[in-house]
């Protein structure tokens, strides 16, 4: 009877532990093993790979790191995984695991290739990663999360991320090709479908400041080089009276204000604090253009002699100043404490006053050679000198009607003052010999060039 007692405790036993095998059979590839309760009353075991992490059960240590593993791997569905515990202890192996993962599933960089050409090639590659963070981190998140490792995975993609862009500004980049990465990058972290998060802050603004010190080197001299070939484009086709037309006339400002408005506004896309740093650039750039663009006309200026014939060159560098002076205005942005910003206006102002005077001793000869005719003969009319101003606004563009209210004033200032100086100068005798009712005649005069310089400002 005994003997049969003990067979039927055996074979309970064995069903039991049997059992206990199936229930916490963790992978089919991990082997089983057999419960064994130790002094401290823990248990060991292996659980089913089907078990659903819904089951309570928890696992943790070296069983822990190798379901870690498993569910990295892909070969289970996490979400059918048992739930990980990560004690202190096991903490940063389970935390190396992650980081080898990241670094040996992240995609590779492209070839780097000649300035300029390596945009497609970033675009793809960025893509590739954004799409397989997003992913990874989906699927990984059931598993993760609960295990306090959820975390860890999103700031090792971020490292990651960040190390590779240190690599890529590391290369040659275009400055289109910086302004891409930036772009990806606060898409990738600050966009409301971002799936990362960044627990390093200094990590975060490190990464973008010495993108944003690689962005204004290159762009520093891609701007240099674009200002100076406007320059000596403009040397080379912007004084040939013959192709003096409406374009060449506004050329040097609308190229000057494309190159950097389009630096400016591509700043603007990241943010603010970027705009700003480029508008500090820009505004530096554009007093290192203004100086020599000065400089170059002054030196003009002495050597050519100017005439009614050719004065639309002076009407030429006054638009060109008053634009510049207008646009270094809109992109300083602290106007009241830029030295920068004053020094570039007041070049650009003495530019302008040295042109005005040329214009009024151009327009005061011009009425000179007229006028003194008119108050000696008889019959003469101020038609012709009135035909040679006109003459001279028609030569403006019609965009440049600034300029030409500007043009007409010193004309009307300068035929106003000979005007007044030939009739101090001459006899009243003189005047009724020539004109019969000479006051009349004064009257009328006046009345004639204030109606046609009036008219001078309002036509197009």
């Amino acid at each position: 009877m005994s003997n049969i007692l003990k067979k039927l405790k055996l074979g309970r036993k064995k069903k039991t532990d049997k059992n206990k095998d199936e229930q916490y059979r963790l992978v089919k590839d991990i082997p089983t093993q057999r419960t064994e309760t130790t002094d401290a009353g823990e248990q060991e075991s292996t659980v089913d790979s089907a078990m659903p992490s819904s089951s309570g059960v928890e696992v943790s240590g070296e069983t822990g790191l190798h379901i870690l593993r498993t569910i990295l791997s892909e070969q289970v569905n996490p979400a059918a995984m048992p739930n990980i515990s990560v004690s202190q202890e096991w903490r940063d192996k389970y935390l190396q695991e992650i980081d080898q993962f990241v670094e040996n599933h992240f995609p590779t960089l492209p070839a780097e290739g000649p300035r300029g050409s390596q945009l497609k090639q970033i675009q793809d590659f960025l893509k590739s990663a954004q799409s397989m963070i997003y992913d990874e981190v989906l699927r990984l998140t059931p598993a993760l999360k609960d295990a306090g490792l959820l975390d860890h995975l999103k700031d090792s993609y971020s490292r990651h991320i960040f190390t590779n862009l240190d690599l890529l500004l590391n290369r040659d980049l275009s400055v289109k090709e910086i302004f891409y990465l930036l772009l990806w990058a606060k898409d990738l972290f600050f966009s409301s479908e971002s799936k990362l998060t960044v627990y390093d802050p200094l990590l975060l603004t490190g990464g973008f400041e010495r993108a944003k010190h690689k962005l204004l080197q290159k762009l520093q001299n891609d701007l240099s080089t674009n200002l100076q070939e406007i320059l000596r484009y403009d040397e080379q086709h912007g004084h040939n009276e013959d192709s003096m037309n409406d374009e060449t006339f506004i050329s040097v400002h609308i190229d000057v204000i494309k190159c950097l408005n389009s630096a400016i506004l591509e700043a603007e896309m990241f943010g603010l604090t970027l705009r700003h740093a480029v508008q500090i650039l820009c505004n530096e750039e554009l007093h290192g253009f203004v100086q020599k663009y000065v400089d170059t006309e002054n030196e003009r200026l002495t050597k050519v002699k100017f005439t009614e014939k050719n004065s639309v060159h002076l009407f030429r560098i006054f638009n060109t100043c008053m634009q510049l002076r207008c646009y270094a205005a809109q992109i300083t942005p602290d106007i009241n404490n830029s030295d920068v910003y004053s020094s570039t206006v007041c070049m650009l102002q003495k530019l302008e006053d040295n042109a005005s005077s040329i214009v009024q001793k151009v327009m005061n000869c011009l009425a000179q050679a007229n006028l003194e005719m008119y108050f000696k003969k008889r019959n003469r009319h101020t038609d012709t000198l009135m035909e040679v101003i006109q003459g001279q606004c028609a030569s403006l563009p019609e965009t440049a009607s600034e300029i030409k209210t500007v043009i007409v004033k010193i004309a009307y200032d300068s035929v106003s003052k000979v005007y007044l100086e030939c009739l101090m100068k001459t006899k009243f005798r003189n005047l009724e010999d020539c004109w019969g009712n000479a006051e009349e005649k004064i009257t009328e005069d006046v009345q004639y060039f204030h109606e046609t310089f009036s008219d001078l400002v309002k036509k197009k």
